[in-house]
């Protein structure tokens, strides 16, 4: 495991361009005329702005990646909603949905201190390969050791089970405002 390169971007973006591209919760955020090519420039600026602020980690092969945050990091939505929304207007999408989509997602974190995996991804060639539990369980020793909750997200009910396995449990699931996919709110507690 290891710290995403600005040499790993490219890759890094193909990857979770590819991990994402039948994620429901992605699909309604950004749908539009061109969802791939969307999803492409948002996987790429999401990745350039995690490697600046040193969030993203991968496996070495550059099958699997993951972004963790602190209490109180910066997630750098700004940034990325300052490319992604303008393109997804000209192309028929609705950007004030999508706003609204991680607003309400933001409404849902826990009120204590907690860190935020923003994003878990593996090759989908990889799955079933312990890539993912190799990332969850490197990510989770330091939320675990400052005695912090890690809060996630999940919109893909086949990825709820495996977060269970290794720890974590459902707040709540609901459906997303303005007629979006259901939301699995997942929080994992450190060990006492």
């Amino acid at each position: 495991m290891r710290r995403a390169s600005t040499d790993d971007a490219r890759s890094v973006a193909r990857l979770l361009t590819t991990a994402f591209s039948d994620d429901p919760v992605e699909r309604w955020c950004l749908a539009c005329d061109d969802f791939s090519g969307l999803l492409e420039l948002q996987s790429a600026r999401v990745v350039e702005e995690f490697v600046a602020s040193e969030r993203l980690w991968v496996v070495d092969d550059l099958s699997g990646v993951s972004a963790w945050f602190p209490p109180g990091a910066d997630l750098g939505d700004d940034a990325v909603d300052a490319v992604v929304n303008p393109v997804l207007a000209a192309r028929g999408g609705s950007p004030a949905r999508r706003t609204r989509f991680w607003e309400w997602v933001d409404d849902h974190h826990p009120h204590v201190a907690h860190w935020y995996v923003d994003l878990m991804a593996t090759d989908p060639v990889r799955w079933g390969t312990g890539t993912g539990t190799r990332l969850l369980q490197h990510g989770i020793e330091a939320p675990d050791s400052a005695g912090l909750p890690t809060f996630l997200i999940t919109g893909n009910p086949r990825t709820v089970p495996w977060y269970e396995r290794h720890g974590f449990t459902v707040t709540t699931c609901e459906d997303a405002p303005d007629g979006g996919p259901p939301v699995w709110f997942m929080l994992h507690l450190p060990p006492r």
